[in-house]
């Protein structure tokens, strides 16, 4: 491949610091290490065995929504690979980021699961990152390969939620 090659496909993409998934990752294992060497668990037992399964299968059954949306709009749910479509239907017309949304609520969820007060502490640093590190890049990146059209559902839609 050469440099022009080279050039033009990193530019095509959003340019994240990290897949979003390893980004998760090494939250869910911070978690779990700072509660291994100083559990501090908080959450009741209702809360505990209702609500943290229920925040997980929650997390799971949007960004699995989320995920079938950008098939159906043929494009690459990877943030690293050239995307070729805005999606702005289905969980995609309430929040611009249900998948990392998702991943939000899976980490509030295994903490109430594991009972540990860490995972909130994990995922604000997670939030911190996936805004900067991630999101920005990519409505950056959208902005300039998409122009007004992305910028429209930017100003309707929320980040978040």
């Amino acid at each position: 491949m050469n440099d022009e090659m080279k050039t033009a496909s990193v530019e095509d993409t959003a340019g994240v610091i990290l897949p979003p998934p390893v980004i998760l990752l090494i939250a869910i294992l911070a978690g779990f290490g700072l509660d291994y060497l100083w559990p501090r668990p908080f959450a009741p037992d209702w809360a505990r065995y209702y609500l943290g399964p229920v925040l997980i299968l929650s997390a799971i059954a949007l960004a699995v929504a989320g995920e079938r949306q950008f098939k159906r709009a043929g494009t690459s749910v990877k943030p690293w690979v050239p995307s070729t479509a805005v999606v702005t239907s289905g969980v995609f017309a309430h929040t611009r980021n249900p998948m990392y949304l998702a991943m939000v609520i899976l980490l509030s969820g295994v903490g109430l699961l594991g009972n540990s007060l860490w995972f909130l502490a994990t995922m604000i640093g997670f939030v911190g990152v996936m805004q900067y590190g991630v999101i920005r890049r990519e409505e950056a990146y959208l902005e300039r390969k998409f122009g007004a059209p992305y910028a429209a559902y930017k100003a309707r839609v929320r980040r978040w939620i």
